[in-house]
């Protein structure tokens, strides 16, 4: 029994996880009851993603009297993938008060305390602790990265990951935290390299290629290019995809129709500044709503949202499989991804065909790029104009001017223009670096240049990052702009960051990734924006914003023609005090804020979309991609 043990653990540790279970497995017939085989074929399902059987198997072999202290850790690994976060804690305390010895207890209590608890401070203490004990222990400074990156703290983070390049550990989740940390930074370029070479250590690991188009959505204005990238990086998603929903399929004529949404962000997130709008108005005599919520946060508007349902699940601790019985045994019939590949998306269970028709809306505005997925809800304006038809993998479900918006704060009272009591126009940028790429940072020192006297406000997340601030100043000196007429401050509160809108004059859209709740905000509070029109869906947000309340007249088609139109506005002080006035009630005013038109148009698309599939005929057409 003990060279079969040691032969197991040592292909558990090579990661032969299948020949490791197998030897487990026979192990255990033999002697069911020992604590050293439950624990180790524990560990090996938890690997493998088998959660549940995992978990019987660890409690077993901690609860025997005969636990070695590094068990309790991979409990709680456990417990946390299980979403038992208390139990979680417990398990883990239980290991250090044991006196386990394994730096994976150090890297593990650090990470639940910087993604569960987020008592960051707590989490630093285990990761320099795991530091001191091992100087070569890099995932401690992997797990730094993500810390820092959590604080906005994207310099030390990115010394944290060169530290590990630098010694040779290179794997690809540096490589991911290093775009992250970039791309936040403002520095596309270098961080669509680094989302590259991830890939290239790992071609199959999926979070690695949802950054990347993430990646390319940021620095990309061809809707065609980003197509093909898109459709090149999930080929081998593609190929795991089953081609059709395997079940019986209720054809019932006008039937109420069950739809379910799977989320990670039904929370204080901006998908919910245009969903709950939705919700709020979707007819429940035609629908039924299912949630499938992939998060562990919760807030009022979660609870809100909850308390809207048929039914609930918390899916965050759910494999693939299982979160594929749960949406069949609650007979979905149509299934809704609000996130495309953003954090937290489930879009690999789609591949499982857990309903007849699969949906995308919100979430990153590019195709998916996954044959599971039929159709995609689109505003009618971008069909044309990006070359949808061509340029998705989905069938596109066209919506007229599906553009709205609900804030989900109160708003302040609005001010004067500061102009006016300034003696000088403020820009502004209410966006993150992120969307701020160094093309339009360019742009706007130069129209800095060409309006003297005039200053400009912008987030820098990274505030304390003297590096960073340097940065952006030595941009628009270039340009002969005084450091003094940049304003950089950091991300605000709610309230505080709405209240200052009152300091700027005139907001300035990013591209090639628009604002959108931000363009929204700025429009409610008074302020006119500029905005460049481009050639993907994600330049063209504030284009469509302001063509909803008959603003196109701030629409540029290029740079030149941005800076003229910003210098237009700067010019007309009178003008400003105006729009200043009357902005907020354009868009109260406008379709923008007819959530019930918007709800039935989504509903007769959705409605459209079902039978297409399964309409009178009976015929399931299934979508171009299957």
């Amino acid at each position: 029994m003990s060279n079969l043990l040691i032969n197991a653990e040592k292909k558990l540790r090579k990661g032969k996880l299948s020949e490791a279970y197998k030897l487990i497995e026979r192990a255990l017939k033999k002697d069911p009851n020992n604590p050293e085989l439950q624990y180790l074929i524990g560990e090996t399902l938890l690997l493998q993603g088998h959660v549940d059987p995992a978990l019987d198997y660890l409690k077993q072999a901690v609860s025997s009297g005969r636990a070695k202290p590094c068990w309790y850790v991979i409990c709680g690994m456990a417990l946390e993938q299980k979403g038992l976060f208390e139990d979680a804690e417990k398990s883990y305390k239980l290991a250090e008060a044991s006196g386990c010895d394994d730096d994976r207890m150090y890297y593990m209590i650090g990470n639940f305390h910087t993604n569960i608890t987020q008592n960051f401070s707590k989490a630093e203490i285990y990761y320099a602790n795991l530091i001191n004990r091992n100087p070569n222990a890099f995932v401690a400074y992997l797990g730094l990265s993500g810390l820092y990156i959590l604080q906005k703290r994207y310099e030390e983070a990115i010394q944290a990951l060169d530290y590990c390049l630098t010694n040779g550990y290179e794997t690809t989740e540096v490589y991911i935290n290093l775009c992250n940390a970039l791309s936040n930074q403002g520095r596309q370029k270098d961080a669509l390299n680094c989302i590259k070479k991830a890939i290239e250590i790992d071609p199959k690991h999926n979070i690695a290629k949802q950054n990347y188009i993430a990646q390319l959505v940021y620095t990309i204005d061809d809707q065609s290019v980003l197509f093909n990238e898109i459709k090149t990086i999930t080929q081998s998603l593609n190929k795991q995809a089953k081609k059709r929903y395997q079940g019986a399929i209720d054809r019932t004529a006008d039937r109420k129709l069950r739809l379910g949404f799977v989320s990670a962000d039904l929370r204080h997130h901006a998908i919910a500044f245009y969903f709950k709008p939705i919700l709020d108005e979707i007819d429940r005599n035609r629908f039924s709503i299912h949630f499938y919520y992939n998060n562990f946060l919760y807030d009022d508007i979660t609870r809100d949202i909850k308390a809207q349902s048929d039914s609930w699940c918390e899916c965050q601790s759910l494999n693939d499989e299982q979160l594929y019985n749960r949406i069949r045994s609650d007979k979905i019939d149509i299934l809704i991804d609000l996130s495309n590949h953003s954090l937290g998306n489930r879009l690999t269970a789609f591949n499982l065909r857990p309903a007849p028709m699969q949906v995308s809306w919100l979430g990153l505005p590019v195709t998916t790029g996954m044959n599971c997925i039929d159709f995609s809800i689109k505003d009618r304006s971008l069909i044309d104009l990006c070359d949808l038809e061509k340029n998705s993998s989905e069938r596109i479900l066209p919506v007229d001017r599906l553009t709205f918006f609900k804030s989900l704060f109160d708003l302040p009272p609005l001010t004067e223009p500061p102009c006016m009591k300034n003696g000088f126009v403020t820009f502004g940028s209410f966006n993150v670096l992120r969307k701020v790429d160094s093309d339009t940072l360019e742009t706007w020192a130069a129209l800095l240049q060409k309006s003297p006297g005039s200053r400009i406000r912008m987030v820098i997340d990274d505030y304390g990052n003297e590096l960073m601030r340097d940065h952006i100043h030595e941009i628009f000196a270039r340009h002969d702009v005084d450091k003094s007429a940049v304003y950089l401050h950091p991300r605000l509160p709610i309230k505080e960051y709405l209240q200052s809108h009152g300091e700027v004059d005139i907001a300035l859209d990013p591209y090639p990734y628009h604002g959108q709740t931000t363009t929204f905000n700025s429009l409610l509070m008074g302020l006119p924006l500029v905005s460049r029109a481009g050639r993907s869906t994600a330049s063209n947000i504030s284009t469509r914003i302001l063509s909803a309340i008959d603003r196109q007249q701030w629409i540029a088609r290029d740079f030149d023609e941005y800076i003229a139109i910003a210098l237009a506005l700067a010019q007309d002080r009178d003008g400003l005090v105006s729009i200043r006035r009357k902005l907020r009630m354009e868009v109260e005013n406008s379709s923008i804020m007819d959530y019930r038109r918007h709800a039935e148009n989504i509903e007769a698309a959705l409605i459209k979309g079902w039978q297409m599939l399964y309409g009178a005929s009976g015929n399931n057409t299934n979508n171009k991609g299957s």
